[in-house]
């Protein structure tokens, strides 16, 4: 996967935003100083270029504890998708600077110093967690894809599989596209590679059949949305 780097010294940075549209989904992510992990979906308002960033502030109900975090000061990472040329993923990390609530709860962000460019047309593994179910034949089984790339994944099975799933099978993964919807499921058929037991499971690596680069596409866009 192809990936650049820009810095606040290159003129290019702040154009780069005019592709990250308002009204665009973004995946906030904050640490709390325990060392524990919050990743939240919000959306992008806008921004001043070399200034400041806006974006709207995180559904409360799901923030829970984290909300004692979303202050001043508390450094964040910021991913989304920006359409120009060829579809990519803006990713940044940057500080809160303040909250507002007129006209509608923001946060207001520092301009990043640097931002990283993930584009699509390469065959680079993104390390990921995303849920998924895997299907063969008239079983079903919860697992984890753990990385992808347009050529393949790898696939944890914590429970199940032993004995059902072998070398060579051909299988569907399923994922959820958008959690706050349940009907957008993406689905792909890999064959198994590598297959070896894990905990009570198995995990494999898988190979996606050539005809599927849509729906690859965008479960690597879900992947760089959350990127370990």
């Amino acid at each position: 996967m192809t990936t650049k780097k820009i810095t606040t010294k290159q003129n290019s940075l702040s154009s780069q935003f005019t592709f990250l549209l308002a009204g665009t989904s973004v995946n906030i992510d904050i640490t709390t100083p325990a060392g524990e992990l919050g990743r939240f979906k919000t959306t992008f308002i806008g921004y001043l270029p070399q200034q400041y960033l806006f974006i709207q502030y995180p559904n409360s109900d799901k923030i829970g504890k984290f909300g004692q975090f979303f202050v001043k000061g508390t450094a964040v990472t910021v991913r989304g998708l920006i359409e120009g040329h060829e579809a990519s993923v803006i990713a940044f990390q940057t500080t809160i600077k303040h909250t507002l609530s007129i006209p509608v709860k923001m946060l207001v962000l520092d301009f990043p110093q640097t931002m990283v460019i993930h584009k699509l047309r390469s065959a680079k593994r993104v390390l990921t967690e995303l849920p998924c179910t895997i299907k063969f034949e008239d079983q079903e089984l919860a697992a984890t894809m753990t990385d992808v790339s347009l050529s393949g994944c790898h696939i944890n099975i914590i429970d199940g599989g032993i004995g059902l799933l072998e070398t060579s099978s051909i299988v569907t993964i399923t994922m959820n596209a958008d959690e706050n919807n349940k009907n957008t499921l993406l689905s792909v058929t890999c064959k198994i590679c590598n297959l070896k037991p894990y905990f009570r499971g198995v995990e494999f690596g898988g190979e996606f059949d050539s005809n599927q680069t849509s729906t690859i596409e965008s479960i690597i866009h879900m992947a760089l949305l959350s990127e370990r």
